[in-house]
């Protein structure tokens, strides 16, 4: 019988246990999350890869933050393609100041008081207000403004001004939405969809992400900026120059700005922050269309309603002439003011999110000749002049106080005697326009600019800063000596308030400011100066001598005799103290 052969043993490897299975997944997908979480650790700690913050310490000054000067650079992945813009230096302290009232605005070119600069800002101009309202609190009002931005950059700003506690936001913002950072039709960092975008600027928070795009920035990979140099900022930023009314990319920057700005508004909604936001006024009679697209369209060109504008206004038919302005700057294709349909948006995400809304175009439109807003309150297309800016700054200080609730309103000519806005920034401001308005759009081609000779020491000391060579703490300390000399102590102490207010940590300036204010007879702002400089150093006799006099100018005896008293318990053998006492109780006054 044969015999049925047997097969080999063969070794059968056991499947793994499901368990297992799951493990090694796990291991597999979470492998790069750890390894990225790793590198973002290993990036945080070394700082490659940081994102420039909003705001940094001031290098000046203890214990004191100020906007960052690069801050726009975070916008961009080579830094040296961000444009040659930044935030104007304002200090105030790291550790909100208890009872105090803290402000920030936020917005583009007009929100920083472009040509002049800080101090016509609204920032400046509703600070100097509001401490005038209410005396016993520490107001500061931060301005975030800079040219060329976009809601985006509002927008990711939005959560470090949160972190600062803020009592109230300020935004007047919309002009640059088509053209600025960010906008639909710019030659900087645009994008065709907000989502992207957005999600971009989350992105560049990871310092992986931010170390990568720059190097990729750094091998060639970003599309070169234009160049800083070539003409003004408005000359390089527009790469489409016409945006028809109700194109795609009109509508694209339509819905861009409303879905940041209800991004922004609910942000500040969500953390109880008030929010003013401000209705965007623009030149409508005395600045032409840019670009008016073919005549004979439906509706009229942007000329044709402009010239009608013309007839209307000339007839006296202010009514018809303000619309058909209007609808000359809402078919202007050259997209550098708003168009009127952003206000309905500023209102209607407004009233979505519980902010406030400023008639601000209405403030300056009542202000203007024939309610119509041009030169008369606009330098341009869309900056105000000093008295632009006053009414603007002004449109917000009424809501403001009604939520903050009235202790003493400050009326209108008095906040107007008390501007901030030296002649030296008049000037400045006068020569910056010169430079813009000598540049395309306004001139088809760049046109050479020479100032004329100066004609007296402010224009001269004007001009050498305009021309860098002076610095502007320097340009205000030859201004206020050469105001001292001249005995006018009215520009004397607005020059002096000014450097007080940009170095608010050095007791110096303070008293200064005090002292020149005392001069020009405005004893209640030259006492709270005073009082700041006693704070920051009370060993100077000089300081509280000075206090003495500023409570006797205001009627206020007693409390005089009393700080007096005071100096002469700590200082028994200080003769002007001992003189003054006695002068004191025969009514004179010390000095």
């Amino acid at each position: 019988m044969t015999r049925k052969k047997q097969s080999s043993p063969v070794a059968v490897e056991a499947a793994p246990a499901p368990g297992r299975r799951r493990a090694f997944l796990a291991i597999t997908l979470l492998l790069p999350l750890l390894l990225f979480g790793a590198a973002e650790l290993l990036l945080r700690a070394t700082g490659i890869g940081a994102l420039e913050p909003l705001f940094v310490p001031a290098p000046e000054a203890t214990g004191y933050l100020q906007p960052n000067p690069d801050a726009v650079q975070r916008f961009f992945p080579d830094p040296a393609a961000a444009p040659d813009v930044s935030i104007d230096t304002t200090w105030f302290p790291a550790k909100k100041p208890d009872g105090g009232l803290r402000v920030f605005v936020q917005g583009e070119s007009s929100a920083a008081g472009f040509p002049y600069g800080r101090w016509a800002s609204p920032a400046a101009l509703l600070a100097g207000r509001l401490q005038a309202t209410y005396p016993d609190r520490d107001v500061e009002v931060i301005g975030t403004g800079m040219a060329a931005v976009t809601s985006y950059v509002l927008l990711d700003f939005a959560d470090e001004i949160i972190a600062q506690r803020p009592d109230a936001i300020v935004i007047y913002t919309g002009h640059n939405e088509y053209l600025g950072i960010g906008g639909v039709g710019s030659s900087f960092a645009s994008a065709r969809s907000p989502t992207v975008a957005r999600a971009v600027l989350a992105l560049r928070r990871l310092h992986v992400y931010r170390a990568l795009e720059r190097l990729f920035a750094s091998l060639g990979g970003a599309s070169a900026p234009p160049a800083r140099g070539d003409g003004t900022l408005m000359s390089r930023v527009a790469r489409e120059r016409s945006i028809p009314l109700d194109s795609e990319l009109y509508r694209r920057g339509l819905e861009q700005f409303e879905g940041n700005l209800d991004r922004l508004l609910a942000r500040y909604r969500a953390a109880g922050i008030p929010v003013f936001v401000g209705t965007l006024a623009s030149n409508l009679r005395d600045q032409p269309p840019f670009v008016s697209g073919p005549a004979g369209e439906p509706g009229g060109s942007a000329d044709e309603s402009f010239a009608l504008a013309k007839q209307h206004d000339v007839a006296g038919r202010y009514e018809a002439a303000r619309s058909a302005y209007v609808a000359a700057k809402d078919r202007d294709q050259l997209r550098f003011r708003a168009p009127e349909a952003f206000n309905d948006v500023i209102r209607r995400v407004a009233a979505r999110n519980g902010a406030t809304v400023v008639e601000s175009e209405a403030a300056l439109a009542a202000a203007a000749r024939n309610f119509i807003i041009g030169g008369d309150l606009m330098l341009e297309h869309v900056h105000p002049n000093v008295e632009g800016y006053f009414r603007l700054a002004s449109s917000f200080y009424g809501p403001m106080v009604a939520r903050f609730g009235n202790e003493q309103t400050v009326d209108d000519a008095t906040a107007r005697r008390d501007i901030p806005v030296t002649e030296v920034d008049r000037l400045q401001g006068q020569y910056r326009v010169e430079l813009l308005k000598n540049d395309w759009p306004f001139v088809p081609e760049r046109r050479p600019v020479t100032l004329p000779a100066p004609r007296d020491r402010i224009e001269e000391i004007a001009q050498l800063w305009f021309a860098g060579r002076l610095g502007w703490s320097e340009a205000m300390s030859q201004a206020l000596a050469w105001y001292g000399q001249q005995g006018n102590d009215t520009e004397a102490a607005r020059v002096a308030v000014n450097l007080a207010d940009a170095v608010i940590n050095a007791a110096d300036p303070q008293y200064v400011a005090g002292r020149q204010l005392l001069k020009a007879g405005d004893a209640a702002r030259g006492e709270r100066y005073l009082r700041r400089a006693i704070r920051l150093d009370g060993s100077r006799i000089e300081y509280r001598m000075s206090l003495a006099q500023a409570q006797f100018m205001q009627g206020r005896v007693q409390d005089s005799i009393a700080t007096l008293e005071a100096v002469l318990a700590e200082h028994p053998g200080d003769e002007r103290a001992q003189y003054w006492l006695g002068q004191m109780r025969g009514g004179a006054a010390p000095r």
